[in-house]
């Protein structure tokens, strides 16, 4: 559901929307509607979302992009105190 809150405004024909388990109802329908190509899996989540960080890495990399250096990221993130 979170795809709705955000993500769907910059899906387009290059996306690829990769639902982790069973999709909410008109999702599918709403990708579609963007150009980007949708595809859902029976896996277990953790699996599907273990595929899907190996193909973002293949990706990446035939593009000659470098996964541990997004592009736009100005620095890195510290967090401290964490949360017990």
């Amino acid at each position: 559901m979170e795809y709705r809150h955000g993500p769907i405004s910059i899906s387009d024909r290059s996306s690829l929307v990769w639902s982790f388990g069973e999709p909410p109802a008109g999702l599918k329908d709403e990708v579609a509607t963007t150009g980007a190509l949708f595809t859902a899996d029976a896996l277990d989540p953790v699996a599907s979302l273990v595929r899907a960080q190996r193909l973002a890495v293949e990706v990446a990399a035939h593009r000659g992009m470098n996964p541990d250096r997004p592009r736009n990221l100005s620095r890195p993130v510290i967090l401290t105190g964490a949360a017990a």
